[in-house]
């Protein structure tokens, strides 16, 4: 099991395109992109990574290729097992830009002060 922070619209309605989730991760944050929605930027060390997902009216997917997913409803910030105060800022920044952006949510089972390492 890992960590992991979800953003997502509100009752996963609302859809971003995939183009527009690169493009924002990449030229505001500096990500690179690793794969169709999956993204990577290195900070202190540590890799934060962020993939876009497609899920379904109650936040349920499974993944088994993100290629042709052109529309997304949710993003999944994994956190580092290693976690300094520099990552973990740069982690809250990045989640409260995406949630301002899109105007998205931070769920409640996996949000900033509910992080558990495993």
């Amino acid at each position: 099991m890992y960590a992991y922070i979800s953003i997502h619209s509100e009752d996963y309605s609302k859809k971003i395109k995939s183009k527009v989730l690169e493009q924002y991760l990449t030229s505001m944050f500096g990500f690179a992109t690793v794969s169709h929605l999956v993204f990577i930027k290195k900070v202190s060390g540590e890799f934060i990574r962020i993939t876009g997902i497609s899920a379904n009216s109650n936040g349920n997917y499974s993944i088994y290729t993100l290629e042709g997913v052109e529309e997304i409803n949710l993003i999944e910030i994994d956190v580092p097992m290693k976690l300094d105060d520099t990552v973990e800022l740069a982690i809250t920044d990045i989640t409260n830009a995406i949630v301002k952006e899109f105007s998205w949510i931070i769920d409640e089972d996996h949000g900033l002060n509910d992080r558990t390492n495993g």
